[in-house]
């Protein structure tokens, strides 16, 4: 007999201006998600590197960087920013890095969420495992 045993990974997507700094993003982080889990990454624009190594050194998570390009046609984003549009080429980056991060199965938990300057969403990817 198999167990099914259900898996989630986990994905962060942020998405700031120029004027966010490394702890508006992570205070936002951490007022949106209680427990950040082994293997969750923290995904978003390639032109926020800098920003996003901070982070993401600081919560000890795995970056992940995409272009506007992939991000402009991601599924399953639900917030359209013009402002966003305007700036960066991708109606919204925060959604749709998490997601892109996952894969075209994921799916959000938590749609965009504004902090200072920044914003952040969270995907996951449930895989059931058969032991």
């Amino acid at each position: 007999m198999t167990d099914r045993i259900q898996h989630e990974r986990l994905s962060i997507g942020i998405g700031c201006s120029s004027r966010a700094c490394c702890d508006d993003v992570i205070r936002l982080i951490e007022a949106t998600i209680d427990r950040i889990p082994s293997g969750t990454v923290i995904a978003t624009l390639d032109r926020r590197v800098s920003i996003g190594k901070i982070v993401a050194s600081k919560l000890s998570l795995r970056l992940v960087l995409f272009p506007a390009s992939a991000l402009a046609g991601v599924a399953g984003v639900t917030t359209h920013s013009s402002l966003a549009l305007a700036k960066t080429r991708t109606a919204n980056v925060a959604e749709a890095s998490a997601l892109a991060s996952l894969g075209p199965l994921a799916r959000l938990i938590v749609p965009q969420t504004k902090g200072r300057f920044c914003t952040c969403a969270i995907a996951t990817l449930s895989a059931e495992v058969h032991s």
